[in-house]
């Protein structure tokens, strides 16, 4: 079992408090709320590849991402993996788990360098009952969790790999430019294991996604070339 790192003695940093502002679960409190939280909490850097805590392990908080990015992801006997979420800066990891009192059902880890906010659970408590509000975020972002969930056991379940790949490369067009020109910010291993399968078979959904004119790539650059013959193999026709 990978040992958890060291917590660093808490922060009040104008660069913490920022972040917590920013975190979708503590957006509207104040100044003075947030310097209460960043005093009783602790900040915790992680390199690329470090475990921030593994399936199993007791859920003593919940953890906001302050910059970088984490995967959680589970493992099968034979080491495969599935990769559950990636979760970026003001996204929370393990409050489910940490509100119920419970194990962590699945593990998280580094995919880039990351600094993360460990909330201790009678601390989180506290401000629930001082914030109902906050109360209130949790339960949208779980169930937005359970929905994503649905989702991927849906695209697992029913659709092929390319199918989910062309889906996948519609989203990223749509959310980051009208250039049709798509930068990758996970590797091809990562994202085969969010698609529950496997690097070669993910080369093969691309190479297909190619044969048809839908896209060009280069490394993790990747060109839509024609959106309509991508939505049509997102559809399965």
């Amino acid at each position: 079992m990978i040992s958890k790192p060291p917590l660093e003695a808490s922060a009040r940093t104008s660069e913490l408090r920022s972040a917590l502002h920013g975190a979708k679960l503590f957006e509207n409190l104040d100044d003075a709320q947030i310097d209460s939280i960043a005093r009783r909490g602790r900040r915790l850097r992680l390199d690329r590849g470090q475990t921030l805590f593994l399936e199993g392990d007791s859920a003593q908080g919940l953890y906001v991402i302050v910059s970088g990015r984490l995967k959680v992801y589970k493992t099968s006997a034979r080491g495969r993996h599935q990769i559950l979420l990636l979760l970026g800066q003001g996204e929370t990891v393990g409050e489910a788990a940490m509100f119920a009192g419970e194990t962590f059902p699945a593990s998280a880890e580094a995919v880039e360098a990351a600094e993360v906010f460990s909330l201790p659970r009678n601390t989180f408590l506290e401000v629930i009952r001082a914030e109902p509000e906050v109360a209130m975020r949790l339960l949208s972002a779980l169930s937005l969790r359970m929905r994503s969930f649905a989702s991927m056991i849906e695209d697992l379940s029913l659709r092929e790999v390319s199918e989910r790949l062309a889906s996948h490369l519609l989203r990223l067009a749509s959310e980051r430019a009208s250039t049709g020109t798509i930068e990758l910010d996970v590797t091809k291993a990562q994202l085969a294991a969010t698609f529950g399968t496997v690097p070669e078979t993910l080369s093969r959904a691309f190479q297909q996604l190619r044969k048809i004119g839908a896209i060009e790539m280069s490394g993790r650059r990747i060109w839509v070339k024609d959106r309509e013959a991508l939505d049509r193999a997102a559809r399965g026709v």
